[in-house]
């Protein structure tokens, strides 16, 4: 052990005299110049080019008027909606109109065979003449026994009697008139008309189908054009409709599967109290249909506009999120990347109002959101300020019919 130490320590000390003499026999040279002699280094130090800065495109963000809106689920109601049925009974002769068709008012639908109706009412007039006679003979005694009655050749109780039989004769003549009148309105009833113009359903009453008075249903008629909306508001949002209304009209969008508006509406009635079950108030908005496109008995997503308001807008695709946290990239004074966090509200079209997080006049980075990092160096080229869609989107149509 000994002797290998003292092998290993010449050894070394033979190694530093050898390089000692090398130095000396260099010339002396200064660590410098030894390190530039070494094979695998250059005489200059390479230096990393910078990173050159990214070109992004930016939106100046302002504040712009947007709509004061809530959403509901509407159903589609008809102004006039009849079910017709048979009035009277008997077999039908005539169908005169399409099913499923349009009709017009006082249009023939049905013919009912009127031949029984018209029998009894020859029956009445020919009892309403019986009864006209005995009333005419009745009227006649009465005359002849009060004069005799005044004289004392008649009793009173003759008189009487015969006043009696003819209040009698009047009662049935009265009796046989109403009968005319009710034949002649069985053969009223015996012709079903269209009660205003609309559009017939579908029909499965056929000519020589017998019907039953007040229980066959023969058809039904609605008006399609113009047809109504109605819808369950809860009350804060019925007041803000009430308020609106008071200033000028409410506006609703019905929203088509897309959630943009397909077709205007104007509330034009509010229910006089509030379903104590549900604490909603009923409303009306009137909409054109002359495409029919609108059904009775439709749901609709329905957006009721009753006023506008300022907000701050950003193009939805230039949000992210990190950790549940919605945040937007801007480019400071100095060409610099800041993230910033921020507080979304309602959609625009194809903008999201921004409640928290932002002032008038950032500038919004809307592509290479990937590439985003803080402090990142950039070249912002101006892609303009946001355009607002004044209509809400689907984004802003809360669940189930609640508003807001």
């Amino acid at each position: 052990m000994v002797r290998t130490a003292v092998k290993v320590g010449v050894g070394a000390g033979l190694i530093v005299l050898a390089g000692a003499g090398g130095w000396y026999a260099a010339g002396r040279p200064t660590p410098e110049r030894m390190v530039a002699a070494l094979p695998f280094t250059g005489g200059d130090t390479a230096i990393e080019p910078a990173e050159p800065p990214l070109d992004v495109r930016v939106i100046t963000v302002r504040k712009v008027k947007v709509p004061i809106a809530f959403t509901y689920t509407g159903t589609i109601i008809s102004q006039q909606d009849a079910t017709l049925q048979a009035r009277v009974t008997g077999n039908v002769t005539e169908r005169p109109f399409e099913p499923g068709g349009h009709v017009k008012k006082g249009q023939v639908l049905f013919h009912i065979d009127p031949r029984p109706f018209e029998v009894a009412l020859q029956t009445a007039k020919s009892q309403q003449a019986q009864a006209q006679a005995q009333l005419t003979f009745a009227q006649a005694e009465v005359d002849r026994t009060e004069t005799l009655a005044d004289k004392g050749y008649a009793t009173e109780q003759r008189f009487q009697q015969l006043q009696a039989n003819r209040t009698s004769a009047v009662a049935q003549v009265q009796g046989a008139e109403a009968a005319i009148a009710r034949q002649n309105l069985n053969l009223d009833y015996a012709v079903v008309n269209a009660p205003f113009d609309g559009r017939a359903s579908l029909s499965t009453i056929n000519p020589g189908d017998l019907v039953i008075e007040n229980q066959t249903q023969l058809v039904s008629v609605v008006q399609l054009d113009p047809i109504d909306i109605q819808m369950a508001l809860s009350s804060e949002d019925s007041e803000a409709v009430r308020a609106a209304m008071r200033d000028g009209g409410v506006t609703v969008s019905v929203l088509g599967e897309d959630g943009k508006p397909v077709r205007e509406a104007k509330i034009y009635q509010l229910d006089n109290r509030f379903d104590p079950r549900t604490a909603r108030r009923l409303v009306r908005a009137l909409m054109p249909n002359d495409d029919e496109r609108f059904l009775p008995g439709q749901f609709v997503r329905a957006s009721i506009r009753t006023g506008t308001k300022e907000r701050l807008l950003v193009p939805t695709a230039a949000l992210d999120s990190q950790l549940a946290q919605q945040i937007v990239y801007t480019v400071d004074a100095g060409g610099k990347i800041q993230q910033k966090p921020v507080t979304t509200g309602d959609t625009y079209g194809e903008n999201t109002a921004i409640l928290d997080g932002l002032a008038d006049g950032d500038q919004v980075v809307v592509d290479h959101l990937q590439e985003m990092r803080q402090n990142l160096k950039v070249v912002a080229q101006s892609a303009g300020e946001v355009e607002p869609d004044r209509k809400p989107g689907h984004g802003d149509a809360p669940a189930s019919g609640e508003p807001g």
